[in-house]
């Protein structure tokens, strides 16, 4: 997940983004690992690589070094483990997928992978629907949402992220005779599930980063889960990941219109996505 704003104010930055392989919850929560949505991106119109889709990301681009761009500035951002300053570059034309947009500045190096990663703040500015196929492994950019068989407004994010308009939606997480309602965000930058620490339930004494929960929504369903934990301060209580939508439905669409924010579910019998997709890694 994340925000940028140039040295103002903290940012998060890949809340959950490979959570399953670089955790700084210390360890990988056993269970099924989804795969990872990727893009290939073009800077001024030369070829960088793929990057990770993450709709937990709350900036437009973030680069694993500067493909030639100026450094102009840093930003703090959050991620697992606490605050760190990374790099901003200039702005830039690029594309995503084929789609053309302008980058004001885009984050350079986080810590948390030697990846770039394409932000939620995208699909904003170009007005296109993220389209995401698990049995498939395929996404792709829309122009519009397809019938499907739920639509889930968005959530008002929680309050330590009043300006996250990303993919919040109400959930319950309980563990035994324990339970609480809360936001949880979904993530596509986080191959697993994660919880925050002591919101629910005590982890075993072997398995001491790491819970067996139930996780349920009105709409989706309710869903045994193999979760991580995390404790650090400003992050959602709850990041929903890869392992958790692939379980519940087959195809996903997120619309991220600016306070009107929805995503549309298909859970199975889906028809192939009908446009140009980028495959998983």
């Amino acid at each position: 997940m994340a925000t940028y704003e140039r040295r103002a104010r903290l940012g998060i930055v890949f809340a959950g983004v490979f959570a399953a392989i670089v955790s700084g919850c210390g360890e990988v929560p056993a269970g099924r690992l989804a795969p990872f949505f990727t893009a290939p991106i073009t800077i001024n119109g030369e070829p960088i690589g793929d990057a990770v889709i993450d709709t937990g990301g709350g900036f437009e681009l973030m680069l694993r070094k500067p493909f030639g761009l100026r450094i102009i500035d840093e930003a703090t951002v959050l991620a697992f483990g606490g605050q760190v300053v990374v790099d901003v570059t200039e702005g830039f034309a690029y594309t995503a997928a084929g789609i053309p947009a302008t980058a004001a500045a885009a984050l350079v190096g986080t810590p948390v992978c030697d990846c770039n990663g394409l932000g939620f703040l995208f699909f904003q500015q170009t007005g296109t629907v993220l389209a995401l196929d698990f049995p498939m492994g395929t996404a792709a950019f829309l122009r519009s949402l397809p019938p499907a068989d739920v639509v889930i407004p968005f959530s008002a994010p929680p309050d330590q992220l009043p300006d996250f308009d990303s993919a919040f939606i109400e959930i319950e997480v309980s563990m035994g005779n324990a339970s609480i309602r809360t936001l949880g965000l979904l993530d596509t930058g986080a191959a697993v599930t994660i919880v925050r620490r002591g919101l629910v339930g005590v982890p075993g004494l072997f398995t001491p980063n790491q819970l067996e929960v139930v996780i349920g929504h009105e709409q989706l369903g309710t869903l045994g889960a193999t979760v991580g934990l995390h404790e650090t301060a400003g992050l959602p209580d709850v990041i929903l990941g890869n392992d958790l939508m692939a379980t519940w439905a087959n195809q996903w669409y997120f619309d991220f219109a600016p306070g009107a924010g929805r995503v549309s579910v298909v859970f199975g019998g889906a028809q192939a996505i009908d446009t140009t997709s980028t495959q998983t890694e």
